[in-house]
């Protein structure tokens, strides 16, 4: 699968609409239509063949691939490379639960590794340090209902050196003591849970959209206990600062 990074423009666009999903495409493709200059009041017609060429051609436009992190999926998991499946990093006694018992039987899961393989890739950083390399290295999950992305960066221009006491101890990403920019130092991947879906199941009915296509989306709660995650739109400022407290409590007993 060929990774991408998003256009300053796009992204800076996205970034407003970071929590409405709903509409990234309808502002993708606006986007678009600005870097070349159409006007509005079009006909039909040109809407539809505007659509075509921006599926076609102008998506190409709005994204850059990040060489050398495509990554590999495969059905079967590695047992070094993806060793966070075997590790309880909170010491709970969850081992039963039908969720672990999942993902140590790989029950309709996938696993990838990066094609540049355990050395991992250097890219030039957009948007995290504009001007910046970053060394990546990456191992992904993902199952119906979550997805485990275990990304970390590395500072590649400013390894620490031998003679400054930093001992220089080689760690389990195999980089020395390079600076961490991002990521979890003990290996623990992000674990993102399913809490919404996304169709296009009659949205269009009784709409005003002239689009070729349906870009007016409609998103379904999956699980409603994290739907305060989603937004400002839903959860009350209370709930939040109530997440947030337990939070901070979670760090500090850790």
């Amino acid at each position: 699968m060929k990774l991408h990074t998003l256009s300053s423009e796009l992204e800076q666009q996205l970034r407003q609409y970071s929590d409405q999903p709903c509409t990234w495409w309808r502002e993708t493709y606006a986007v678009w239509l600005n870097s070349i200059n159409e006007v509005e009041n079009e006909s039909d017609d040109n809407r539809s063949n505007e659509w075509i060429a921006f599926q076609s051609e102008g998506i190409q436009h709005l994204v850059s691939p990040l060489v050398g992190c495509d990554v590999l999926w495969d059905p079967q998991w590695d047992p070094k490379k993806h060793a966070y499946l075997n590790v309880d990093e909170y010491g709970d006694d969850t081992s039963s639960s039908p969720t672990n018992i999942n993902k140590i039987n790989n029950v309709d899961g996938c696993h990838a590794t990066m094609e540049a393989g355990s050395a991992g890739a250097i890219v030039d950083s957009i948007s995290l340090i504009p001007g910046k390399r970053i060394l990546i290295k990456d191992e992904l999950s993902l199952w119906e209902d979550e997805f485990w992305i275990n990304d970390r960066g590395y500072d590649p221009d400013a390894v620490v050196d031998d003679n400054d006491g930093g001992g220089n101890v080689e760690n389990e990403d195999g980089v020395g003591n390079m600076p961490f920019v991002y990521g979890n130092r003990r290996g623990v991947p992000y674990k993102l849970e399913r809490v919404s879906c996304i169709s296009t199941e009659n949205t269009n009915e009784g709409s005003d959209d002239m689009s070729p296509v349906p870009l007016l989306l409609e998103r379904t709660i999956y699980k409603q206990e994290l739907a305060w995650t989603l937004g400002e739109d839903f959860r009350e400022q209370t709930e939040y600062e109530e997440k947030l407290l337990a939070v901070e409590e979670a760090l500090l007993q850790s």
